[in-house]
């Protein structure tokens, strides 16, 4: 039988825990179906609370024996944890529990992968390895020993001892268990060192498979490069005497940043020419950057409560934006994580998930690793560096790391470093943190006697629970032009702090054209009535990198919506603009292909949704299909002779330069494949010599249903690495038909390399199913049907990649009647399985219920 409705737990009930945690020490005896763990815990009574009652969490655990000051104890024990009698007075807790890692598959706590054990204990793992004070204000000093043949064992901090059979390491520094890591088994590293700027001497090893050790060079040169720009931008040196990363198969995440000791999903750190592509090569480099970061900013300084999550993810997915911008295109990498903010966070925004940057409530906390904590977090993070200056930004850094090091820290704690700093009152400011909804910024604008006038008008539609939204501080980057192209006023800082605002530009000759929102300074939805003839001019002459590439997007949006709405065909200006982009040698490469996609199939539903309109993604996927073809055929003559200018002598090298012309390339493949049948897809395929180009050929030929011989060659070649039949599979889904799409992936889940229980495979499969619009959503409820019958499938076993392939589902509401019946259904039948987990539960509760 279903368990009772799980309850919610409150930001407002948070109270301190009663005791502190002196130091910590584990002993693991390793076993895949029985492993012991005995821990000594030395505790006090926590003087700044006089709530005494002592709890330890733990879940999954057979206790075998335990122990106050030595004395053998019977403790209460229910399914969440242990509850006993404790001296008011400094005391010793000892347990023995034991656990089966091997039948473990929710990949939580302590977990074989293919033999090799390893832990993943964010945000409450731990209390499934011993019983403990599972929570982030509970920091300690942790000392391990690791007991069992495997020959590698690693944990957190630095190594003390070893000997046959065991090893035992320490972590001088404070942290929380959701920061513990342990990794045993048949391991090599890549090595390599480090100097810090004090002169430092730091051990550095990526730990892989065997037969994955020549896949690390890439993954550690990117931790030399974080290393090395966390110590110039922020002045944070590494504080332990090495750094470890281990490559995981199964992992329910990209990566984790436990202390000194990161554990790594396989795809987010293996990298090699023939297996990985320009994307492969980014997304790396950037996760490594992310968890290094976390030293600092998560680990040295964390937070108080799991409602704070966004406080040190935000900040972190800020500082790793902050590296990739530098060492790459900063115009490139801001539009793509405004497209990635659009289309994952806006979306969760604007539905039953939607929630603030800092929830005052949740039931599974594993259900908050959301778009809104990360990627809006890193925008509030942003605002506040554009609201206060560079300067400023930099002093605030410097006295939050001096002030809270070695703390478990709140929003508010946040908030006043940045208000002692610079003397602003960031009260209304806060509001960003607590309101959920993405502001609407309508505009309008006035002309008379040399000055412009522009008028602000913020909104934020109710969402659930928050019916009604104060005015936020807005940052409003605004440049003006006139009618020649020239800038007549360069990038302007507007400030706007009330529900309607005005702003006058006096002086001018000529009534300017407006690039507002320059650089996306505010996370809003920007309402403003203009014509395609103003968004052409901005495409052809804003100086604003990313204003230049909107107009573009919005051109694209538009005339998408009415060829979806009317059947009608592209409009010959926004094709001849276009042209002129493709043309335009003087732009970045990967600035072109950026602008010459036209958006996303699921933006344009929301878009219609947004005007009023139900979404048909049948006819948007039929428009989408028809201004592909059109675009080949406007640009036919000048396709060939870009795609040879754009190829790349030499060895692969996946630097920003080189990436960028393969990006524009590819593009240019897919409109040449339109127009040539395929001919130099094939040609390509057959003479890559790296995976960017194989993979982008094969794309090409799936994507026109040509492709069948070059899929099965690319499924033989690769049919033993992990890694690229993921891409096997995922591209087979995306391409497939849109009446196809749910039996391919079903069919795909049949196949015999399909693996439930790994979470890269099974989202290579369900989450292409899930982001194929068309598919997806096709009228039949197939897409619907099937991922339904998976995620009913994977729950029991994994329930935190069930819980967040729910999320699939949260656009239900915007489609035709028949559709929300068909997806009504499926997630009817989900909330009606028996034992479903109290993750998923939250989830499709909330979906439904909205």
């Amino acid at each position: 039988m279903k368990d009772a409705a799980p309850q919610p737990v409150f930001l407002s009930d948070y109270t301190p825990f009663g005791y502190l945690v002196e130091d910590v020490h584990l002993t693991f005896r390793l076993d895949p179906q029985a492993t012991r763990v005995i821990s000594r815990i030395r505790f006090r009574p926590n003087p700044d609370t006089t709530d005494r009652g002592f709890f330890l969490h733990g879940e999954q655990l057979r206790l075998v024996t335990a122990r106050i000051d030595g004395a053998t104890i019977t403790p209460r024990i229910t399914e969440r944890g242990l509850t006993c009698d404790v001296p008011d007075a400094p005391f010793t807790f000892q347990a023995e529990v034991e656990i089966a890692p091997a039948a473990n598959t929710a990949l939580e706590g302590l977990y074989l992968s293919n033999g090799m054990y390893c832990t993943q204990c964010e945000a409450e793992g731990f209390r499934k390895i011993t019983f403990y004070p599972d929570r982030p204000d509970v920091m300690s000093v942790f000392t391990v020993r690791i007991e069992g043949s495997e020959p590698v064992k690693l944990s957190n901090g630095n190594p003390t001892a070893q000997g046959d059979g065991w090893a035992e390491w320490h972590d001088p520094w404070p942290k929380p268990a959701y920061l513990f890591a342990l990794v045993a088994g048949d391991l090599v590293a890549h090595a390599d060192r480090f100097t810090t700027a004090s002169g430092r001497d730091v051990a550095l090893n990526i730990w892989v498979r065997p037969d994955d050790q020549g896949k690390c060079a890439f993954g550690m040169e990117a931790l030399k490069r974080a290393m090395l720009w966390d110590e110039k931008a922020y002045g944070r040196e590494y504080d332990l005497d090495i750094f470890n990363i281990v490559a995981v198969d199964d992992f329910n995440m990209g990566a984790m940043e436990n202390k000194g000791l990161n554990i790594f999903n396989s795809s987010c750190v293996l990298a090699s020419p023939d297996t990985s592509t320009d994307a492969n090569y980014e997304r790396i480099e950037a996760i490594i950057a992310h968890e290094y970061f976390h030293n600092w900013t998560g680990n040295r300084i964390t937070c108080r409560d799991w409602f704070q999550l966004c406080l040190k993810e935000g900040l972190t997915v800020f500082r790793d934006a902050q590296f990739t911008s530098d060492i790459r295109s900063a115009p490139v990498k801001r539009i793509s994580d405004v497209i990635a903010l659009r289309a994952r966070q806006f979306r969760e925004d604007n539905g039953p998930l939607a929630h603030p940057v800092r929830p005052s409530s949740f039931v599974e906390i594993n259900n908050f690793y959301t778009a809104t904590v990360y990627e809006k977090g890193a925008e509030l993070v942003g605002m506040l560096k554009t609201l206060v200056g560079d300067d400023a930004y930099a002093a605030a850094l410097d006295t939050y790391f001096d002030r809270h090091d070695g703390q478990a820290v709140t929003i508010e704690d946040w908030l006043k470093v940045f208000e002692d700093v610079t003397g602003r009152d960031l009260s209304q400011f806060k509001r960003w943190y607590t309101d959920a909804g993405t502001p609407r910024l309508r505009v309008s604008d006035a002309w008379q006697d040399g000055t412009y006038t522009l008028t602000f008008r913020q909104m934020t539609p109710p969402t659930p629970g928050q019916p009604d939204k104060a005015p936020r501080v807005i940052p409003i980057a605004v440049g003006l032009l006139n009618p020649n192209g020239d800038e007549v006023l360069p990038t302007t800082l507007l400030e706007m702090t009330e529900a309607e605002q005005s702003f006058a530009f006096p002086g001018l000759a000529t009534k300017p054209v407006p690039s507002i929102l320059r650089g996306f300074s505010a996370p809003v939805i920007l309402e403003r009535a203009t014509d395609n003839s103003e968004r052409a001019f901005l495409l052809a002459h804003d100086t604003d990198p990313f204003n230049k590439w909107e107009a573009g997007r919005a051109l694209g949006r538009d005339m998408l919506m009415r060829m979806a709405l009317t059947g009608g065909d592209a409009d010959a200006a926004y094709l001849d603009a276009l042209r002129a982009v493709l043309r335009d040698d003087s732009l970045d490469p990967a600035f072109r292909a950026l602008a010459l996609r036209p958006p996303a199939q699921d933006d344009i539903a929301q878009a219609l949704h947004d005007a009023g309109h139900t979404p048909d993604p049948q006819a948007i996927y039929q428009a989408a299909d028809r201004l592909g073809q059109q675009m080949a055929g406007h640009m036919a003559d000048l396709l060939q002779g870009l795609y040879q200018a754009m190829a790349v002598p030499g060895p692969y090298s996946p630097d920003a330069e080189a990436a960028g012309k393969r990006d524009l390339q590819g593009l240019v493949l897919s409109l040449l494949t339109r127009r040539d049948g395929g001919q130099t897809a094939r040609a390509q395929f057959a003479a890559a010599d790296n995976m960017t180009q194989q993979l982008t050929a094969l794309s090409c030929l799936m994507a026109r249903q040509l492709g069948q011989q070059e899929s099965q060659a690319f499924h033989d070649q690769w049919r033993h690495d992990r890694l690229v039949m993921d891409k096997w599979f995922a591209l087979t889904v995306a391409h497939a038909r849109p009446e196809d799409a749910a039996a391919g992936a079903a069919e795909l889940a049949a196949h015999p390399d399909f693996n439930i229980r790994n979470p890269n495979r099974f989202r290579a499969v369900f989450g292409a199913l899930a982001g194929h619009a068309a598919g997806f959503h096709h009228a039949s409820g197939q897409g619907y049907a099937t991922l339904a019958d998976w995620l009913i499938r994977l729950d029991p076993i994994n329930p935190q990649t069930t819980a967040r392939m729910c999320a699939a589902f949260e656009t239900w509401r915007r489609y035709d009647s028949a559709r929300q019946a068909h997806a009504r259904a499926a997630l009817q039948r989900i909330l009606a399985t028996d034992t479903l987990s109290r993750d998923t539960t939250e989830m499709v509760s909330r979906i439904l219920d909205a």
